[in-house]
């Protein structure tokens, strides 16, 4: 299953990308601090090319690709398996930085992502847990 999550800054109150609207004012950092943030997060990805990065993490592959401009709006992830919630949900907590399901148009809530996870009986797909 592939999953394409845009990682930007917006509002904690913001559901959806319709929210954001046409002029984005919130941006992430720099083009350099934001490939930093990345090198810690990924140390053990291949930077060659700093706007096409592959990780290959214990969750699956993940491809981020990020325009090289200053300031950052925002970069995607292309995730190949559903466990990599995991990581979004560690990179969004680390950075306070939001992330918006493509497929919605919808910011995953990351606090139902963590309840669910403390949820052993639920068999809710991490896919589905973005706010209403």
């Amino acid at each position: 299953m592939n999953k394409t999550i845009v990682i930007m800054d917006a509002p904690d109150n913001a559901v959806s990308i319709e929210e954001i609207g046409d002029e984005n004012q919130y941006f992430l950092g720099a083009f350099g601090e934001v490939i930093a943030f990345l090198k810690q997060a990924f140390p053990e990805a291949d930077f060659s090319d700093p706007t096409d990065i592959t990780a290959t993490t214990d969750k699956g592959k993940i491809n981020i690709e990020i325009a090289k401009h200053t300031p950052v709006q925002s970069f995607m992830m292309h995730l190949e398996q559903a466990e990599a919630v995991e990581i979004i949900k560690t990179l969004c907590q680390r950075s306070k930085w939001r992330a918006l399901d493509t497929d919605t148009g919808q910011f995953i809530d990351i606090q139902a992502v963590n309840k669910n996870d403390n949820d052993k009986n639920s068999s809710k797909s991490w896919w589905k847990l973005w706010k209403k």
